[in-house]
């Protein structure tokens, strides 16, 4: 994502100086005095922590970058499972896995925390750019304003106000979620009114609405906009506005639910670890 920056990159390298970057140099400390420091990943394991905690002791200014440090990301899915589960699994179950004695590698690993945690549960966090990818002018724009010294701010639309796809002015009853090999999708409409699970209204503008424009609903990857606790059950209130319920008391209050494959998956595939349930309760 920053290198897609492409001359934009140029500029911002005459104000700025790269002191610590593991996948360019061959950096084993963490250097003091950094004014800048952009985390991305979210929080899995005991040696996360630690290096968010002294990223952030080091830095003045501390920007979770990508939505997995934002959110927790794809990987916060885990948090379904204990991690008990997950290493079962992972060295002992797996089809391909060949482990007689039934180890568990312990030495030298960092051990995993109990779930996925978004990066501002473990340090305080300034600034946030989601997207997976981050969106590249979304990155410039919050560098540039803080080296302006001003306060960098993100969209506070959500991505359905920068969707090309036309909407109906009267809204449409929607009663069942199609799956999107389901049908082709009329290239202009909105493809929520078309039956498809689109989270562009639960979901932070910034992005152009690249998924749609190319005709593939959007999954909610740039999270929810600051005025939103939960970004899944923004898109279940969404929903079951659009259902027909009210308007139709012979509605099967189940049909929809029914037809939605993967629950967790469809309404939190990025945002599962910062949302108000961030795991399996048992």
């Amino acid at each position: 994502s920053l290198l897609d920056l492409h001359e934009e990159l140029l500029n911002l390298l005459e104000n700025v100086e790269l002191i610590h970057c593991p996948v360019l140099m061959d950096v084993k400390e963490i250097p003091d005095e950094i004014d800048i420091a952009l985390i991305e990943g979210g929080i899995r394991n005991k040696e996360n922590e630690e290096i968010a905690k002294e990223m952030r002791n080091k830095a003045k200014i501390v920007i979770a970058f990508g939505t997995c440090a934002t959110f927790g990301g794809v990987p916060g899915l885990g948090n379904l499972y204990s991690k008990e589960e997950i290493l079962e699994k992972v060295y002992k179950t797996t089809l391909s896995t060949e482990n007689d004695e039934g180890i568990i590698p312990s030495e030298e690993v960092p051990p995993l925390t109990s779930r996925v945690k978004p990066l501002s549960e473990v340090i305080d966090v300034d600034y946030f750019i989601p997207g997976c990818p981050p969106n590249p002018e979304m990155i410039a724009k919050v560098l540039k304003a803080i080296l302006e010294g001003k306060k960098p701010e993100l969209p506070k639309k959500n991505l359905c106000d920068e969707c090309p796809r036309k909407k109906s002015d009267n809204g449409v009853s929607i009663d069942k979620i199609k799956r999107k090999f389901e049908g082709k999708p009329d290239p202009e409409r909105c493809l929520l009114e078309q039956g498809y699970l689109c989270l562009g209204v639960a979901t932070r503008a910034g992005c152009g609405a690249l998924c749609p424009r190319a005709g593939v609903p959007c999954s909610g990857c740039n999270g929810a906009t600051d005025a939103v606790i939960d970004q899944g059950a923004k898109m279940i209130s969404a929903l079951c506005s659009d259902f027909g319920i009210v308007r139709d008391r012979e509605t099967d209050p189940t049909a929809l639910p029914k037809s939605i494959k993967d629950k967790i998956g469809s309404f939190y595939k990025f945002t599962l670890p910062s949302a108000l349930i961030p795991g399996k309760l048992r």
